[in-house]
């Protein structure tokens, strides 16, 4: 309807129809209704126009050409505003819906900090529109993460106004109130998180895959593994919902492989219909599979997953990962007849790739050589032209390029076998002292350390003089050495006294020191 009345007005608000009309095209871009071609983008259109074609092609997920827009609108709206004479304040307040959605836009994009630096400056300004104010203060939540756990809980305290409820879509509702129960649950406060989940689960029942997977969580923290299991298989047997149901199969998964309950893992993962066949379920289970031996089965879901791709008409690459692991699979388990089908298959699949030509040779090698010599004349002919079968012949080669640039051939004249010439070594000339005399005898303990050396002189020093040397009497004694034999002493009983302490004790006494006298200055 729009686009009706814009070709059939011809006044000055072109403009601003164009602008609604793509604001209506956002909208239902929210709703998944994408029939509708995105408007191009002319050099007269204004910042809202670019910014409701922005919100389109983030809904479409082409994030990149969103964020260029919004920088471009960015501009506009700041060029327009300064030729009308804003004020600072007025240019701010308009720019903030812009800024909110380019921070998403780089946010997504992986740009964390440029985000942020855009929702601050947001945050700076304080502007009027509580909307845009509570999408920047949820989103600098989702940021922190586990940190700045008080700045957080500041944040997330604007979004709680009742005023939002006609600011905010219902999808951007959700989306608050979900990270008040997530941010409740990383702060460990968890009685808090599950009255959220249950006030949630009541206000908005579509909700209810969030609500399991954050109750699932809060019981894993109380360490009630087995509940929280229980919890997400009740809700995935009974749950219609293949996105839903794959979620939380991956979440009870994980959570059993962490219990070492394979089997029960296993039988959860083929339970999920044709989403079983997805390349990474495949790989998870056939992993799973051979951790428990059981080969039988994985080849069994390879062969399902093949044929299950082929019905469906998907390109071949899906199908070359599969027919590559199930041949690596059949080689691992000693089978290379089935490995030979997969690698024939693969290879007319794939007419010029000679890895999976060689890999075919090998395998039929070893039950069928005929076979393999046929495949084998396919094989790329060897430029052997311009090389030298003697130097690979040499030995030396083993040793590195250089030994064989050095060992050289010199052809004998008398017409007998070449010899290799031998290299000739160098004496290394004796380098004498520079006060070197010939005539003088070197000394026959120069190898030994001084201290061990004939000549050698302790130096006159108290500290190097050994301990008991120099001390007690001096000289002979006049007494003769038979008076002190113990062989010449009488064995005589020892009189046995009582030990005193005697009255008349010797004090010990301190030698007073000399009284020196100052020497006087000389003046």
């Amino acid at each position: 309807m729009y686009r009706d009345i814009i070709k059939q007005s011809k006044d000055s608000f072109t403009n601003e129809r164009e602008s609604n009309l793509t604001a209506v095209i956002s909208q239902l871009s929210k709703l998944g209704d994408n029939k509708y071609d995105i408007p191009t983008v002319k050099q007269h259109n204004t910042y809202e126009f670019m910014y409701n074609i922005a919100c389109v092609l983030i809904e479409r997920r082409e994030i990149e050409k969103a964020q260029d827009l919004l920088d471009q609108a960015a501009k506009s709206c700041k060029n327009t505003l300064e030729e009308e004479e804003a004020t600072e304040e007025e240019i701010q307040e308009e720019l903030t819906a812009i800024k909110v959605q380019g921070g998403y836009c780089l946010q997504k994009l992986g740009r964390d900090k440029e985000a942020q630096s855009e929702y601050t400056e947001v945050l700076k300004y304080k502007p009027k529109d509580i909307g845009s104010l509570a999408i920047a203060s949820n989103n600098l939540v989702v940021l922190n993460r586990e940190h700045n756990v008080f700045d957080s809980k500041k944040k997330l305290k604007s979004t709680l106004s009742d005023e939002l409820t006609h600011k905010l879509n219902t999808w951007q509702l959700k989306r608050v109130m979900l990270n008040h129960c997530r941010f409740a649950l990383i702060t460990n406060q968890l009685d808090q998180c599950t009255q959220l989940c249950d006030n949630i689960e009541k206000k908005y029942p579509d909700l209810i895959e969030d609500i399991i997977l954050l109750k699932a969580v809060m019981l894993w923290r109380q360490n009630k593994n087995s509940e929280a299991i229980d919890l997400l298989k009740k809700f995935v047997y009974q749950q219609k919902n293949p996105t839903a149901k794959l979620n939380c199969t991956l979440v009870a998964v994980k959570l059993l492989l962490m219990q070492n309950d394979t089997n029960e893992a296993i039988t959860l993962l083929e339970n999920l219909g044709e989403f079983k066949y997805k390349l990474g379920i495949v790989s998870t289970l056939v992993t799973l599979y051979l951790n428990v031996d059981n080969f039988k089965a994985a080849s069994d879901l390879f062969n399902d997953t093949l044929s299950w791709y082929s019905q469906k008409e998907v390109d071949n690459s899906k199908v070359t990962v599969l027919l590559k692991q199930l041949a690596k699979l059949h080689l691992r388990e000693q089978d290379p007849k089935e490995a030979a089908k997969r690698l024939s298959r693969l290879l007319e699949l794939n007419p010029n790739n000679k890895k999976f030509l060689a890999q075919l040779i090998i395998a039929y090698t070893q039950f069928d050589p005929e076979k393999a010599q046929k495949y084998s004349k396919q094989l790329p002919p060897l430029d052997l032209q311009d090389t030298d079968i003697d130097l690979l012949e040499n030995t030396n080669w083993m040793m590195g390029s250089k030994l064989i640039k050095k060992s050289t051939l010199k052809p004998d004249f008398a017409g007998s076998k070449t010899e290799v010439e031998k290299k000739r070594k160098k004496k290394r000339k004796i380098i004498l002292p520079k006060n070197f005399n010939p005539d003088v005898p070197p000394n026959p303990e120069r190898w030994l350390p001084r201290h061990e050396r004939t000549g050698y002189r302790k130096k006159k020093d108290r500290r190097n003089k050994e301990t008991g040397i120099g001390k007690g009497t001096q000289g002979a004694s006049n007494v003769s050495s038979e008076q002190f034999n113990i062989k010449n002493i009488a064995a005589q009983p020892k009189p046995q006294t009582a030990q005193v302490p005697s009255e008349n004790a010797p004090r010990l006494q301190h030698r007073k020191g000399g009284q020196y006298k100052k020497k006087k200055k000389g003046k």
